[in-house]
């Protein structure tokens, strides 16, 4: 449904006229909490999680990549 929904808009409103396929789906839980805040925690010396960015992981995923980044580092 959603998909179909999105082709639609693709042939009708993006690309009106061009029959593009879409070349792979995705489909996952997105990581909310109760905070809007993400969690970048260092779990051992090697290994650090950075996850619960809220639906904005594109918007600040390299931010948040560098303070986990530093944390590896540190």
């Amino acid at each position: 449904m959603i998909q179909n929904a999105l082709l639609q808009l693709l042939n009708e409103v993006i690309l009106p006229g061009q029959n593009i396929p879409a070349e792979a789906w995705w489909s996952g839980i997105p990581g909310l909490g109760e905070r809007n805040v993400p969690i970048i925690q260092k779990l051992n010396p090697n290994l650090v999680v950075a996850v619960r960015m809220g639906g904005m992981g594109v918007a600040i995923g390299t931010l948040v990549g560098e303070e986990a980044a530093e944390l590896l580092i540190d």
